[in-house]
């Protein structure tokens, strides 16, 4: 795949997402403040965050049977080590995924085995202020075969079978190369990864596939990945925040949806949603975070819309992700239900800031219904 030119869409305005009280609501282990305009999220990710399939390690360079010689080899995630390209060999000079870059410095090589399809994340970090390696994706030994690079960050949805991985050093004009330390991370997230947290199969199936179009069309440099399933009843945990740069699990929380959207006599269940302004309805579809400010619930987090006609009336609407008192477990406890929103995503206050500060400024988020007008429609989801 190659990166395509993404336009953003950029919404004006901000109302506030008031508030409809059914008392006072409460996620497992987590409390929120209440539901306006915008509001304040502070997070735990403590009994919230896991990562079930704990397997890191360094499977050294003689992990698979086919290891060829000089690579090292990873079938086992996530994975992380730490390396020096300044020890690695000089075979790629520049790649089809940037052919102007150049990447004639030496490399270190990386064969990685994936027994199932799953989004492969990579990240670098750990680099001195004088070096600059880049990573790249490879279906093949063969630059001309690239999938994905990037300074920091590269991936993509995967069928199983066998990748390459590239962490190379760039050349400067002045024909510096920049070698040196490095760690490399990676992180193979498979629709089946959460089910034990809640996260259907087929949800996060479908947010991956929405996910690696949004990648390579630049709607996102950014590897958290927040899931809000609103087929779920409000009394369960349907919102989750994963990091695909590990495959974990950082947030598994409760969240609201608006008034608007409710059902008629069961108020746990969300069945109607809209991009219409006055609605108190949620939105779903594929939204990007954007910055954090103080409103009249506190610290809060805009958000912007990326369909159009499905969700990018949200920034209008001050459809925002704050704290509440109603979106905890003891509310849940108390009522029977979660309390509503005026649309907005609220969350337990105990853990509503640290929601904020790993997904603010430009993550992705998924709302998923099964509304088979959005899914046939959508441009993240088109070929599913």
């Amino acid at each position: 795949m190659t990166r395509l030119p993404f336009a953003l869409l950029a919404l004006l305005g901000l109302i506030g997402c008031a508030r409809s009280l059914d008392g006072d609501l409460r996620k497992p282990d987590v409390n929120v403040g209440d539901d306006a305009q915008v509001g304040d999220d502070t997070g735990d990710p403590g009994d919230d965050t896991g990562d079930p399939g704990d397997d890191t390690g360094d499977p050294g360079d003689d992990t698979g049977n086919d290891c060829p010689t000089g690579v090292i080899c990873v079938d086992t995630f996530p994975w992380s080590q730490s390396d020096d390209t300044s020890t690695g060999v000089d075979n790629f000079d520049a790649y089809a995924c940037s052919p102007s870059t150049d990447e004639s410095g030496p490399e270190v090589v990386y064969q990685v085995q994936l027994a199932e399809e799953g989004f492969l994340a990579l990240h670098l970090d750990g680099m001195p202020a004088d070096v600059d390696v880049d990573v790249h994706l490879l279906r093949s030994l063969d630059p001309d075969d690239c999938i994905d690079r990037g300074p920091w960050d590269a991936g993509a949805l995967l069928e199983a079978g066998t990748y390459y991985v590239v962490a190379d050093s760039w050349v400067n004009d002045s024909g510096v190369e920049k070698d040196g330390a490095y760690t490399l991370t990676m992180g193979h997230t498979t629709s089946d990864a959460f089910t034990g947290y809640g996260l259907r199969e087929h949800v996060l199936d479908a947010a991956l596939y929405a996910f690696d179009t949004a990648w390579f069309m630049g709607a996102t440099n950014r590897l958290e990945y927040t899931l809000i399933d609103f087929e779920l009843p409000s009394t369960e945990h349907r919102q989750w925040v994963l990091d695909l740069a590990t495959g974990s699990l950082l947030f598994d929380d409760l969240v609201t949806h608006g008034e608007g959207s409710s059902h008629a006599t069961d108020l746990r269940l969300a069945v109607t949603f809209s991009n219409i302004e006055g609605s108190h309805q949620s939105s779903i579809g594929l939204i990007r975070t954007a910055e954090v400010y103080y409103g009249s619930t506190g610290r809060s987090l805009r958000l912007d819309g990326l369909e159009a006609g499905v969700n990018d009336a949200v920034r209008r609407r001050a459809i925002v992700l704050h704290r509440g008192t109603y979106s905890t477990q003891a509310y849940v406890n108390q009522y029977g239900y979660l309390g509503r929103s005026w649309g907005c995503t609220v969350l337990d206050p105990d853990i509503a800031d640290d929601v904020i500060d790993v997904i603010s400024d430009g993550s992705l988020m998924f709302v998923y219904y099964p509304d088979s007008d959005w899914m046939n429609g959508s441009t993240f989801l088109a070929g599913y």
